[in-house]
């Protein structure tokens, strides 16, 4: 396919994500789009997946009607693996959709480089007094406090860190690095199915979910939809 967004998206301050791959025909077809996987899968039930590809109108029209009754399965045919570097709160809220295979950078094994999350200042607002796990859009008078307090806590985690690794003999690593703050940067993989993502999508782009991990959904979105032209715009018009 041309145009698809398998480009690296810088995504807050050190972070970012790509599309590494996606489930395509054994035998190249130039004019494959991951529309074409959701449709066979859904009329392989009559026998009719030869029509795949025949009438874009059509393959438009079943695929509107499936993501509208929620006939989600033919969904689960389209495969997709991300690249992602995040802060390691967002990870820990990423890793609660278990349909996610994930494969993470281990602090055991690496030592972490010296890269975590500063918030904007316009990022900054109120913590929401009937929403515990919320933040307004009030912003924060002590907005650039706060951020320096963020700044230097991080700042003082990863001195320290970097002392217990300058020991002679150094200490373990995974201990270690138990002084890292959350903001800390990480590293993953993680494979996902077509309706399995766009579950995700569905929470995490909502006006409630956390701004620090609806940004990478957005993104997601933007590149899935260059694969999944079709389904992304179904999904908008009945989920999104």
């Amino acid at each position: 396919m041309e145009n698809v967004k398998t480009e690296w998206v810088p995504v807050l301050n050190h972070g970012g994500i790509r599309i590494v791959s996606y489930m395509q025909p054994a035998e190249p077809d130039p004019n494959w789009t991951g529309d074409f996987e959701v449709v066979r899968n859904a009329r392989t039930s009559y026998a009719g997946e030869s029509k795949t590809g025949k009438s874009l109108t059509a393959d438009a029209k079943l695929i509107n009607y499936l993501v509208e009754n929620w006939h989600t399965s033919p969904l689960e045919s389209m495969v997709f693996t991300f690249e992602v570097k995040a802060p390691i709160f967002v990870f820990r809220q990423w890793h609660r959709h278990r349909t996610w295979a994930y494969s993470e950078l281990s602090g055991r094994y690496q030592e972490l480089p010296e890269e975590y999350y500063i918030p904007e200042v316009s990022q900054i607002t109120h913590q929401s007094v009937d929403n515990k796990q919320q933040r307004t859009d009030e912003l924060h008078p002590e907005a650039d406090l706060i951020q320096d307090l963020i700044m230097n806590s991080c700042m003082e985690s990863f001195k320290v860190y970097h002392q217990l690794l300058a020991l002679k003999p150094p200490c373990p690593r995974e201990l270690a690095r138990t002084v890292l703050p959350l903001a800390t940067y990480s590293h993953m993989f993680g494979t996902v199915n077509l309706l399995n993502l766009l579950k995700y999508c569905k929470l995490r782009i909502h006006g409630h979910a956390q701004y620090e991990i609806r940004v990478y959904a957005e993104q997601m979105l933007k590149m899935v939809e260059t694969v999944c032209p079709q389904v992304i715009l179904a999904a908008q018009r009945h989920w999104l």
